[in-house]
């Protein structure tokens, strides 16, 4: 594959990733949603709730209140003069405070958040419909306890025309009226509860459902996806972007596993190192992008040529290493006299010509005092130096050139 067609196939993932990463901001999206709803639904029911009591505090006052004022009344009218004086401004305060409390019933209170307007149907019927017109005997009644502190106070006993009406509006069924109205509003409060609990629930049901499929639909197939993202980056970071052969870093890690696993079993290690003999007169003479042809073909030749069991990498810009596991020396020159015959016998294919190279290699094994890979591959780079100052186009080991021969 070209470093073009590589670079297309990853915009194509590019894509692919921007797809989820937009499906998965909907779902986010969607859950935030869900989430937003079921607090605002969960404020309304609080709010509701807290609207009904005040309604049914409010309402039963009502009930208390009336009974208040006709108790008071009586005995303001039974008291001495001095007596009055103190009851009189009790009646007149809780005249006042069931006033304001009727108002707050029927027009709405902002500040105990009551809203305005009839609270149902039922209640409306109750205060103004023609059979308990409960508006007008609530009036009537604070009407009759304030005339009834405007009469000559002389003529006040229990017989008193006033006291007798105020005491009867009380007891015209005004009581049971005003409990049946707190009734009413905590009745009617507790189904709009009811209701509104019941969208919580199916909006939770909804949520749950949504989670599961964003689940599979989503955030399984999205979990991949940055999995298979997350491995194709660590291979590319592990790759030769020209050959897809492993770079140097990719190869020196292996090689540190290989020399702790030949520690761990006492088995032999060798590294082999090779390059392109005269590579510069290559791009000098055909070009750089020849030069990268070449460099292509030999990286297959090297995995055409190698043991299924051995490791290759480009670690330079015409360099290559391979390692050779469970190899000694001698096998390693016997991996590496293929691969230079095989190089030498092919020939790269280039705008209708054909270039011919050879390669250099650089044999070293891993000795007992060795401490790491590196050791190895330092006498394979000195091989094969000295295979290039000795002609090229040649195998040499360590070993042996320090006795001076060559292959």
């Amino acid at each position: 594959m070209t470093v073009g067609g590589k670079e297309t196939e990853a915009m194509g993932r590019g894509h692919g990733l921007a797809y989820y990463v937009a499906i998965y901001t909907a779902a986010l999206a969607l859950i935030a949603a869900f989430g937003i709803a079921t607090f605002l639904l969960s404020d309304r029911i609080i709010s509701e709730e807290s609207r009904s009591a005040t309604l049914v505090r409010i309402a039963t006052r009502q009930t208390t209140l009336s009974q208040r004022i006709s108790g008071l009344a009586f005995q303001y009218a039974m008291a001495n003069p001095q007596q009055r004086r103190y009851l009189e401004p009790l009646i007149l305060s809780s005249v006042g405070l069931m006033r304001s409390s009727h108002e707050a019933l029927l027009m709405g209170d902002a500040q105990l958040g009551l809203p305005g307007g009839g609270f149902s149907a039922e209640i409306d019927e109750l205060f103004f419909g023609e059979l308990e017109q409960l508006d007008y005997r609530v009036r009537r009644f604070m009407t009759l306890a304030e005339d009834f502190l405007e009469l000559p106070q002389n003529f006040l006993d229990e017989k008193n025309q006033g006291l007798i009406r105020l005491m009867a509006a009380a007891q015209d069924d005004l009581m049971e009226s005003l409990t049946e109205v707190a009734t009413i509003y905590e009745d009617a409060s507790r189904a709009r509860v009811d209701v509104l609990r019941e969208r919580i629930s199916w909006l939770f049901t909804s949520f749950l459902a949504i989670v599961a499929l964003e689940g599979v639909l989503v955030f399984r197939p999205l979990f991949r996806t940055l999995v298979r993202h997350r491995e194709e980056l660590y291979n590319m970071a592990r790759t030769d972007p020209l050959t897809g052969c492993f770079n140097r870093r990719a190869l020196m890690e292996t090689a540190a596993n290989e020399f702790a696993r030949s520690r761990r079993y006492r088995s032999p290690l060798t590294i082999a190192v090779y390059d392109i003999d005269h590579f510069k007169k290559v791009n000098d003479t055909f070009g750089h992008d020849a030069g990268d042809e070449v460099i292509k073909h030999i990286a297959a030749v090297t995995e055409q040529s190698i043991r299924s069991v051995d490791i290759f990498g480009r670690t330079g810009g015409e360099e290559f290493s391979i390692i050779l596991p469970d190899t000694d020396i001698h096998g390693a020159g016997v991996v590496a006299e293929k691969l230079r015959s095989a190089v030498e016998a092919s020939v790269t294919p280039y705008s209708g010509k054909e270039i011919a190279v050879t390669i250099s290699v650089g044999i070293g094994t891993v000795l007992p005092d060795d401490e790491d890979a590196a050791q190895a591959l330092s006498r394979a780079d000195q091989a094969l130096y000295r295979a290039k100052q000795t002609g090229r186009n040649k195998v040499n080991t360590f070993e042996l050139e320090e006795t001076g021969a060559t292959d």
